[in-house]
């Protein structure tokens, strides 16, 4: 992200360490990749932006000029957005709890919304009139890849839960414009075009037809190397799977059918942010050396994935490295064992001082990592050259009035 090892300490020496660099620019090129790629075949598909993988108001800023809705899950994302410039017609609204008046919003204001379940449903059908019925779309319960039946959407092989929709739909208050299915258990291509034969299945059980058909996200990232290496399972170039998806909806829907969404989070967040940490201390183990750094574990991987992100130094002065053969393993500041970032390659022997880079960790990072022990990390944006996010302050954390 950076083309010089100067300008980075220069960054580190100005805002201090703990931080995370981002690149905006480089979320509107993935998303452009996987627009284009569905379009080649299939031109009425749309491209969402997953606002819970990353809600920095900067890149909800960009990603709203650039033309694309938002995704939120919930009304406090949905009520960010907003305050960004997200129009009703520039939102869509997901989750698994809603409220009514969640509902009624969405309905005042027609804001497309999936609803999760029969109770959120019948709500609907509460607030709906026959002179002005309810559009929505409801989500479809998903066979994940352990043959296990997701705990999110509707299970549509239940017959009763049928039943009942097809009751409350009689009732003409609600009008099922929309069907929805997101899982991340797999991320080929073959898995979506699956999704979109599941919502055409159960469309026609309804005996609807749906406007849209939105198929989630989990699409995985281009990843470097070094995670490529860590993976039980190949990852799908994203232009190369988003065509494959839009050829598959031209085949099954023909040049007229429902419009086909998509919600990219990881893969276009995941390669925008790096994060840069400075080495407190270097300790000799039987099992190889361990380096400490100011930074945390729950900035880089909050969901404690097992697969580490990548990590290289930058030396802190001038000169030969130190030379040895042994495994250095990164970990952060704060009191938890299980506190390690990564691992260093035996070719990289850090010393107090030296930076660490962490890359490809624009994904879920800054939204979830806690206020434990290391306070929020900063985030300098290279596009605008500024500080788009503060370090968290003692203030953030006291109550009110103290």
């Amino acid at each position: 992200m950076l083309t010089s090892e100067v300008e980075l300490k220069e960054l580190a020496s100005r805002y201090g360490t703990p931080l995370y660099l981002l690149d905006v620019q480089k979320i509107l090129e993935s998303m452009k990749t996987l627009r284009d790629g569905l379009a080649l075949h299939y031109p009425n598909s749309e491209l969402t932006y997953s606002v819970k993988t990353n809600y920095l108001s900067h890149i909800l800023r960009h990603v709203l000029s650039a033309g694309y809705r938002l995704e939120v899950v919930s009304r406090h994302e949905m009520r960010l957005a907003e305050k960004n410039g997200a129009t009703p017609d520039k939102l869509l609204f997901n989750g698994p709890v809603k409220s009514r008046d969640d509902l009624q919003y969405c309905y005042e204001h027609s804001i497309d919304i999936n609803l999760d379940s029969l109770e959120e449903l019948e709500t609907a059908c509460a607030i709906a009139s026959v002179d002005k019925p309810f559009r929505l779309g409801l989500r479809v319960a998903a066979t994940l890849k352990n043959g296990n039946l997701s705990r999110f959407g509707i299970h549509f092989e239940d017959s009763a839960a049928v039943n009942r929709i097809r009751e409350l739909l009689r009732q003409q208050h609600v009008v099922v414009v929309g069907l929805h299915i997101h899982h991340s258990s797999r991320r080929d291509a073959q898995s979506y075009c699956d999704r979109l034969d599941h919502l055409y299945t159960v469309s026609e059980q309804l005996g609807i037809k749906p406007t849209y058909l939105d198929i989630g996200g989990g699409v995985g990232s281009v990843p470097p190397p070094e995670i490529v290496a860590q993976l039980p399972y190949p990852i799908d170039d994203p232009h190369e799977l988003a065509t494959t998806i839009g050829k598959h909806a031209l085949g099954r829907f023909g040049k007229a059918g429902p419009r086909v969404i998509m919600e990219p989070g990881i893969a276009v967040l995941a390669p925008a942010m790096n994060y840069v940490s400075t080495i407190v201390s270097v300790k000799s183990r039987g099992s190889g050396q361990v380096a400490v750094c100011d930074g945390s574990l729950f900035d880089v991987n909050p969901l404690r994935s097992s697969i580490f992100p990548p990590c290289h130094l930058v030396a802190a002065s001038a000169g030969p490295a130190p030379s040895s053969g042994e495994t250095t393993r990164l970990y952060g500041g704060t009191c938890m064992e299980i506190d390690q970032i990564g691992v260093l390659a035996k070719s990289q022997v850090p010393v107090v001082g030296d930076l660490v880079v962490v890359t490809n960790v624009g994904a879920y990072s800054a939204c979830l990592a806690p206020h434990f022990i290391v306070p929020a990390v900063p985030v300098y944006s290279l596009e605008s050259n500024e500080i788009v996010r503060q370090r968290a302050a003692l203030g953030d954390l006291l109550g009110a009035g103290q």
